[in-house]
C-alpha cells in the first residue's frame, strides 16, 4: 500500500473538500491534525503508478498543491492503522461520536449519547471543525426548546455528507428530521450509518437532491447547512425561506476570512424575508463562532 502525504495551505481546503466530495470512490482525505497547525492532504494507493498518476490529475486541477507529496510504503496492517490514527472520539456535552473500531473501548458515560462512524465512508466522520461547528449549534438548539419541543421539532441537514448531523438528531431525540445530498452516494452512505448505529429510520428520511428542489414547501424550526460559502450565498433565499418565525438558520463551511461576505449576501435576503434589522456594523448580524480556521453564522428568525 502506498500512502500519499503533503501539507496544503489553508486557502486550498475548501475547494479541495468540493473536489473530493465529487468522487464516488475517493482514494484522498484530508485533516488537520491540530486545530492550529497546518492541513494535511493524504491518499492511499495499491501501486506506485496509481498513486502518481492520481496526484498529477489532481495536482492539474490544483496547480497550488506541491510537485510531489512525501511517499510511503505501508503494509496492510499499517495502512488499516494509518487511517484509523487520523480520526479520533469527539465529544461535546451528552454527544459522543465515536470510531466503529472503538465500539466496545469507548466508555460512555451514563445518561450520555454515542453515534458511530466508519473510518471508511468517504463522506464525512465529523471529523472537520465544520460539522462540528454545527453540532455544537443543533446541542444549542436542543437546550434552548427542551427535549419536548426538540422531538417535535422540524429539522433539516442540508448537505447531509455520511448524515452525521442528522443522524446526531435523531440519537439526541428528534423525531421529524429531513437530511439530503446532492449525491445519491451520499444518501446510501448516510442510510449504511442509519444501520450502524440501529436508530429508528421512521425518524429521519434522506433524499439524493439539490438544495432548491429539496427545500422546495418545506419548512424548518432548525437547518443546519454545512456547505461551501459561495453555495450559501447564493441559496441564500432557499435557505431563508423555509425557517419558521422563531427559528434558526446555522450556516457552516465557512472560512474566516469569508464570514463578512457570507453576511453580506444574506443581510438584504433577511431584512426582506423576515424583516430582521440590520446592525450598522455588519460584523454583529449574526452569531458566529470560529474553530481552527473554520467558523459558522447563525441567524435568528424573529418570532
Amino acid at each position: 500500500m502506498i500512502e500519499f502525504r503533503a501539507e496544503i495551505s489553508p486557502s486550498l481546503v475548501e475547494p479541495l473538500e468540493e473536489c473530493l466530495n465529487e468522487m464516488v470512490r475517493c482514494p484522498w482525505g484530508l485533516t488537520q491534525p491540530l486545530l492550529t497547525g497546518p492541513y494535511q492532504l493524504f491518499g492511499y494507493f495499491e501501486k506506485t503508478a496509481a498513486a502518481h498518476a492520481a496526484w498529477k490529475k489532481l495536482r492539474a486541477a490544483f496547480p497550488a498543491l506541491p510537485p510531489l507529496p512525501v511517499e510511503s510504503t505501508l503494509a496492510d496492517r499499517d495502512w488499516k492503522e494509518a487511517y484509523k490514527k487520523h480520526l479520533h472520539p469527539w465529544t461535546a456535552g451528552d454527544l459522543h461520536w465515536v470510531p466503529v473500531w472503538r465500539k466496545n473501548s469507548y466508555k460512555l458515560p451514563r445518561g450520555h449519547h454515542r453515534l458511530l462512524f466508519d473510518a471508511g465512508l468517504a463522506f464525512g466522520t465529523g471529523d472537520h471543525p465544520t460539522t462540528r461547528l454545527m453540532a455544537l449549534r443543533l446541542l444549542d438548539f436542543r437546550a434552548a426548546v427542551g427535549p419536548a419541543h426538540f422531538a417535535q421539532a422540524q429539522i433539516v441537514d442540508a448537505g447531509c455528507g455520511s448524515g452525521i448531523l442528522g443522524l446526531s438528531a435523531v440519537l439526541l431525540g428528534a423525531r421529524r428530521v429531513f437530511a439530503f445530498d446532492r449525491d445519491p452516494e451520499a444518501v446510501r452512505v448516510s442510510g449504511e450509518n442509519l444501520k450502524l448505529n440501529q436508530l429508528d429510520k421512521k425518524a429521519i428520511e434522506f433524499s439524493p437532491a439539490g438544495l432548491e428542489a429539496a427545500l422546495q414547501n418545506r419548512t424548518a424550526e432548525l437547518l443546519l447547512a454545512n456547505i461551501q460559502a459561495d453555495v450559501l450565498g447564493i441559496h441564500a433565499d432557499d435557505l431563508a425561506r423555509v425557517i419558521v418565525p422563531g427559528g434558526t438558520l446555522a450556516l457552516s463551511g465557512i472560512l474566516a476570512p469569508e464570514v463578512n461576505d457570507v453576511r453580506r449576501k444574506f443581510a438584504p435576503v433577511l431584512k426582506k424575508l423576515w424583516r430582521s434589522s440590520i446592525p450598522t456594523g455588519l460584523a454583529k448580524f449574526g452569531d458566529s463562532r470560529v474553530l481552527g480556521d473554520w467558523c459558522d453564522l447563525v441567524f435568528q428568525r424573529p418570532a
